[in-house]
């Protein structure tokens, strides 16, 4: 289950389809993608989390998704399943995530993104050997580089004009 189908949800999506997984996205508007078996609704998340063995956020934080994978949603889970986060640190409650992780009630994790960054030296997650823990770097890429200068720049010019809804804004 793929949460969030912008750009790179439904990236993986084409990739998750073309290793023959079955595909059921999370987004606001329902219409359908290719590669894509189901697309439902965010008030669904719950009922369809019960079916994925990995639900990989890939949403942007907005109120919204603040907090989206709390303990319910976590409880909907599978026990076999994994979570991973490559959106943002605040769409998971990093501590309901830690009690799932430590009773056993998820399988584990492949972390991203963190509510504070760097992760704490201190957090329990560094120590969970069901957890996968990367710096914030699923975004990289070849064009990394070139793209964040333009989005800078992009941003910058923004500011100058007195907007102030940037691109790949955190909120």
């Amino acid at each position: 289950m793929i949460v969030g189908l912008g750009r790179i949800g439904l990236r993986l999506a084409t990739l998750a389809a073309a290793f023959g997984l079955r595909v059921i996205g999370v987004r606001r508007s329902p219409e359908p993608q290719p590669g894509i078996e189901a697309i439902v609704r965010p008030d669904q998340l719950h009922e369809v989390m019960a079916q994925a063995d990995i639900v990989a956020l890939t949403c942007p934080l907005t109120p919204e998704t603040e907090n989206l994978i709390d303990a319910k949603a976590l409880a909907a889970m599978k026990p076999s399943a994994l979570l991973v986060n490559v959106a943002r640190g605040k769409v998971v409650d990093e501590q309901a995530l830690i009690a799932a992780l430590s009773e056993g009630r998820i399988a584990g994790a492949g972390l991203d993104t963190f509510v504070e960054e760097p992760l704490a030296a201190a957090s329990p997650l560094w120590a969970m050997s069901q957890v996968i823990v990367t710096p914030h770097s699923a975004g990289e890429t070849r064009a990394y580089e070139t793209n964040v200068v333009d989005l800078l720049v992009e941003n910058l010019g923004k500011l100058a004009r007195g907007e102030s809804v940037l691109r790949n804004q955190v909120v």
